[in-house]
């Protein structure tokens, strides 16, 4: 009997021990699967989210409301596992069986923990009202279609209106833009050709000091120079000058395009130069390119942009939303009231571009829809050019905000989940 027993406790540890053992292994398996299970959701949903987030904003634009972003700078997620088992055998059991090894629970519990961050005061100020840099055009060479992007970032390209009225919240006069969106297209067509391209490039303005003897240079000179953008050149006689080093953005022209039609029209359009094999482009608020561009505004070799801030690019879009007749009808929208009394539709001036539908119903064929005042707004999930026009805004809002700090409060929310 004594013997019995010993074999009998032997077979309960080691039953013990092999649910132990599944225990643990089940627990390895766990941190790959948590990442295999779960990044990809997070991923998916801070997509959505921020592209409502977006829209949300562009429709409560076009209503005269405020934009308001609160950003989830930090996804922290925990994994718990618990377990516990029992074991259906026992000391004494003479016919142990498959049944005496027992079972065993195991729980995996995720708890994640989101830091919201609501951006105001200076932060998002700085954000939404600083005009965007020409070198931001740049991201046409990532992808960005340029008819789209031009659309979107331009006031006026050389004087050439973009419907700027477009741009206020309640705008009292219609607008058009019909002559610069011809513009913009034909420069898409090219580039859709590998006509043009955009690339970045140093020049060097005239002699911006009197000639110094080279001999009285010293290191700490050049370094003095160089942090305020300006280098020493050889102006003879053993002298030298400063001159002012100019980082610019250039439209490169391919040499078989440069004299076509297209590129004639565009010239004609823009007030430039015909035939060139490239143009400077430059940012009207530039204090240089302002005194240049009033003494030489057209036929020139210089394309002058009036660019917008990121608040004026989110409003010009909200003129793509279609407001339902009743809040027409009501005022609930500002409204612009053409010369013959109708009310004037914005939708025109993001024609083909951005267009935002409404409707009281959940629409099913939406890519993005929020629900404002009583109506789904939406994108319709086959407007490809909607989308990407979203998702152009997004790229911009993000790089325009690349070097603004989060100073505000931040509110952490801890989930419980299973």
């Amino acid at each position: 009997m004594l013997e019995r027993g010993r074999q009998t406790g032997c077979a309960v540890v080691a039953r013990l021990a092999l649910v132990a053992a599944l225990g643990v292994s089940a627990v390895g398996c766990v941190g790959p699967n948590a990442v295999r299970f779960t990044r990809m959701r997070y991923n998916e949903v801070f997509r959505s989210t921020n592209s409502e987030q977006l829209l949300m904003n562009i429709v409560r634009l076009r209503y005269a409301e405020s934009p308001v972003f609160v950003d989830l700078p930090n996804i922290t997620s925990q994994f718990e596992v618990s377990g516990r088992g029992n074991f259906l055998g026992g000391y004494g059991n003479q016919n142990p069986g498959p049944s005496s090894l027992g079972f065993g629970e195991l729980d995996l519990r995720d708890t994640p923990t989101l830091s919201y961050h609501p951006r105001e005061g200076r932060e998002i100020a700085k954000a939404l009202l600083t005009p965007i840099s020409t070198d931001l055009l740049s991201v046409v060479n990532g992808g960005a279609n340029v008819e789209q992007l031009l659309l979107l970032t331009i006031n006026d390209i050389n004087d050439v209106p973009n419907a700027p009225r477009a741009t206020t919240i309640t705008p009292q006069v219609p607008d058009h833009n019909n002559d610069f969106v011809r513009g913009i297209r034909l420069l898409a067509a090219v580039r859709d050709r590998d006509g043009t391209e955009l690339a970045v490039g140093t020049t060097e303005e005239p002699d911006a000091s009197d000639p110094v003897p080279a001999a009285l240079l010293k290191g700490a000179d050049l370094i003095a120079a160089a942090k305020e953008g300006y280098a020493f050149r050889s102006a003879g006689d053993d002298s030298v000058a400063l001159r002012k080093r100019e980082r610019d953005l250039y439209l490169m022209v391919r040499p078989n395009v440069a004299g076509s039609d297209e590129m004639r029209e565009i010239a004609q359009i823009f007030g430039l130069n015909p035939g060139l094999d490239h143009y400077r482009v430059k940012s009207e608020l530039d204090e240089e390119a302002i005194q240049q561009h009033r003494l030489n505004p057209l036929g020139s070799g210089t394309i002058y942009l009036n660019m917008r801030s990121v608040l004026q690019i989110m409003t010009f879009l909200s003129k793509g939303v279609c407001v339902p007749e009743e809040h027409v009808r009501t005022g609930i929208a500002p409204n612009t009231i053409e010369p013959d009394g109708r009310v004037f539709n914005w939708t025109q001036v993001t024609a083909g571009n951005f267009l935002v539908h409404a409707d009281r119903r959940r629409p099913k064929n939406a890519e993005v829809a929020v629900r404002y005042r009583g109506y789904w707004f939406y994108i319709a999930s086959n407007d490809v050019r909607s989308r990407a026009s979203l998702s152009i805004l997004s790229m911009l809002l993000a790089l325009q905000d690349s070097d603004t700090k989060s100073t505000g409060p931040l509110l952490t929310l801890p989930l419980g989940g299973g």
